[in-house]
């Protein structure tokens, strides 16, 4: 319940009430076999979230541990700067970072959970990853790999 309230406040961000840019949901951007990859362990196939369909679930084990991505329309004028600006007003931690497409930035919004957001074209993507019981450095390696797969497919 917990990851719903934290996907809940990422589709707070500036940005997030457009629908998703890619025509076959927020599922298309990744497969199961890549998030595996990632993760080191088996996960499930990945499935569109009931309460938001602008992202899709990938579950990692039986602990709640899970990695999601949304992917939602960049409304003009959205930057990583600005997100990070609005992110710290709630009192989330929250840094701009570069290499990922045209602004990117890192959140850690709590209970274990790590948030990279990226802005290409006119796309929002963000991957939120918890690991139960994994250290932050292991959630945010995952939050990059994972992510490098899913812009390949954002245009």
């Amino acid at each position: 319940m917990r990851f719903a309230g934290i996907l809940l406040l990422a589709s707070m961000v500036p940005g997030s009430a457009r629908a998703g840019t890619a025509a076959a949901g927020p599922c298309s951007l990744l497969t199961k076999a890549e998030v595996q990859e990632a993760v080191s362990t088996p996960v499930s196939d990945g499935e569109v979230n009931k309460i938001n369909r602008t992202v899709c679930d990938f579950k990692v084990d039986g602990l709640g541990s899970a990695v999601s991505l949304m992917l939602t329309g960049k409304i003009p004028g959205d930057s990583a700067e600005k997100t990070v600006a609005e992110l710290k007003k709630r009192n989330t931690a929250a840094q701009v970072i570069a290499g990922f497409g045209d602004t990117a930035y890192t959140s850690s919004p709590g209970f274990g959970m790590q948030q990279l957001g990226v802005y290409k074209g006119s796309s929002h993507v963000i991957v939120t990853v918890l690991l139960m019981g994994a250290p932050d450095s292991k959630s945010k390696a995952v939050a990059e790999s994972v992510m490098r797969k899913a812009l390949v497919r954002v245009h």
